[in-house]
């Protein structure tokens, strides 16, 4: 569980170093085919020019006693868009207890973007051949996001 949780957290790791930048606010509204709402709380647009036959999205809330929510960090989502069992895109999507601690933190991370109090990452294909040889398939992804307990979004 260990070794999971630490190529889980590598990969995360990875994301915020090659990753560039996305999303938009929520506009309230419900989810059509090319818009995720996640939980209300913010929303992501399919990525332009990206192929997929798979999209998944996972929530994850930050607790008191990760380190991160002393950053500010409430909230977490990931987004994964697939093509033949690979990932070609992801967001990183982590909700923030305020504009001030989400600006903070992209200071910290050194890319992605911040909107409001969403910080916001992406991958894509690129990145996911490069992790290819720890981690092999979406589906690995996905499962080794939903043992360290993240939870599939509606």
């Amino acid at each position: 569980m260990k070794k999971l949780f630490a190529v889980w957290m590598a990969a995360a790791l990875l994301v915020c170093t090659l990753a560039g930048c996305g999303g938009k606010n929520p506009d309230g509204g419900a989810q059509d085919g090319s818009t995720v709402n996640l939980m209300d709380l913010y929303t992501v647009e399919d990525p332009e020019g990206v192929e997929y036959d798979q999209r998944v999205a996972l929530y994850k809330p930050f607790l008191e006693s990760d380190d991160h929510y002393a950053d500010g960090a409430r909230e977490m989502f990931f987004v994964y868009y697939g093509k033949d069992g690979k990932g070609v895109y992801m967001y990183n999507v982590e909700i923030f207890e305020s504009e001030e601690s989400a600006a903070a933190y992209l200071e910290t991370a050194g890319v992605g973007e911040v909107d409001g109090k969403a910080y916001v990452a992406t991958s894509d294909a690129d990145f996911f051949a490069a992790m290819e040889s720890f981690i092999p398939d979406l589906q690995t992804w996905i499962d080794n996001c939903m043992a360290s307990g993240m939870i599939e979004v509606d």
